[in-house]
């Protein structure tokens, strides 16, 4: 296989790093965002002055909410979601750094229409700032359908086709 390969593969696995990861910043967004209203129509007391809250199923439902309010506000410190989101966010920012390095040396791969010497230390230099992103990556949990989602769309994107393969030297 022609070494180029290396370079073009790895900028696959960037890009769907970028892409996982965004969506993943989007997913907490959202969770932190229903966590907060929850929490404050929960604790408001002018909501609990609304009169169908105040008998029959009103009242049930109002003490569900409240009881749903009590146990999200023991879990949200636990879950750390604002340090979650900043991690994913520092995360995400050096993806998309590689990204633009790796998507740099193929660029020039097929403006010179060669992976000569130069472009190979700059695939190096990137892959050196990959071991150092990695060592960062400590999440080890992957939502499996999510990351498939997001493979295909980089297979859509940066098809085999798509890239130059100059003749091996």
């Amino acid at each position: 296989m022609n070494p180029v390969w290396a370079a073009y593969n790895e900028l696959r696995t960037a890009r769907l790093n970028v892409k996982y990861l965004q969506r993943r910043l989007r997913t907490l967004k959202r969770v932190n965002l229903s966590y907060e209203i929850i929490l404050a129509i929960a604790t408001s007391s002018a909501v609990t002055g609304f009169s169908f809250l105040q008998a029959g199923a009103g009242k049930a439902i109002w003490s569900g909410v409240g009881v749903v309010a009590v146990l999200l506000s023991i879990i949200k410190p636990i879950l750390n979601l604002p340090e979650a989101f900043q991690r994913k966010q520092e995360l995400l920012a050096s993806y998309m750094i590689l990204d633009h390095d790796l998507n740099t040396v193929c660029l020039d791969i097929q403006i010179r229409k060669a992976f000569d010497e130069a472009l190979r230390g700059q695939f190096a230099r990137a892959l050196e700032r990959k071991a150092e992103l990695v060592k960062k990556d400590t999440d080890s949990s992957v939502n499996e359908r999510l990351r498939r989602c997001c493979y295909n769309e980089v297979l859509a994107e940066l098809p085999a086709d798509s890239f130059y393969i100059p003749t091996e030297e």
